[in-house]
């Protein structure tokens, strides 16, 4: 039985590495979609004084639809494609893709829904300034996560990410802060660049090329 598990689990991981490709090219629309809505909601948000004080359910609000954005673009192509080759939409390797995503997404879940609570208090003592670049650090260990068997270029993505969470968390309250205006206006400039920009840029070097994969 163990070994009959281990076939099938080494069979699914021989898939997705086999998908990579297409993969690649299925993400970079939702790459796209999603860096365009970040890069505009961040953009706002570091242009608005005092959102967070003021207004944090219009700041979770506001990020959140963009994460119900890229997630619904990111499954409609996914699931194109899946009818495109005629398999299921939840496929062993979506399973696999997903128990992969699922702690990392699962602490960013559960560290948003705590500051939102406490929100007013973490906010005092100058923690709730945490929260994108604790989104930073855990959205690239997920999407290192697949590492085995996602194309290198969400490796690299991943990356980028992780690096960039860890060093705005470290200079988060250092003099850098004073530049963009205090730490709130930097926390959404960060937010911008990291899921507006490097997704723009993972979307403009994996677009697929040619005609046989703009429709895949």
């Amino acid at each position: 039985m163990h070994r009959n598990e281990a076939e099938e689990h080494l069979r699914v991981i021989r898939s997705l590495m086999e998908k990579a490709t297409i993969y690649r090219a299925i993400s970079a629309p939702t790459a796209l979609v999603g860096g365009l809505a970040a890069s505009t909601v961040g953009g706002w948000l570091a242009w608005t004084a005092d959102h967070k004080t003021e207004r944090p359910l219009t700041y979770f609000g506001a990020w959140m639809t963009v994460l119900f954005i890229t997630i619904c673009s990111n499954a409609f192509f996914l699931r194109r494609d899946a009818h495109r080759r005629g398999e299921p939409f939840i496929s062993a390797g979506m399973k696999m893709a997903l128990c992969a995503l699922f702690p990392a997404h699962l602490a960013a879940a559960i560290i948003t829904l705590i500051t939102f609570a406490l929100h007013n208090t973490l906010y005092a003592a100058g923690l709730a300034l945490f929260l994108p670049y604790c989104w930073c650090i855990f959205y690239g260990l997920s999407l290192l996560a697949m590492s085995h068997f996602a194309p290198r270029s969400i490796n690299r993505l991943g990356w980028a990410f992780l690096i960039t969470g860890l060093a705005t968390t470290t200079n988060a309250f250092l003099g850098v802060r004073e530049i963009f205006g205090g730490g709130e206006r930097l926390a959404d400039i960060v937010m911008a660049v990291t899921f507006g920009g490097f997704h723009l840029i993972y979307a403009a070097c994996t677009w697929p090329r040619g005609a046989s994969k703009i429709n895949v």
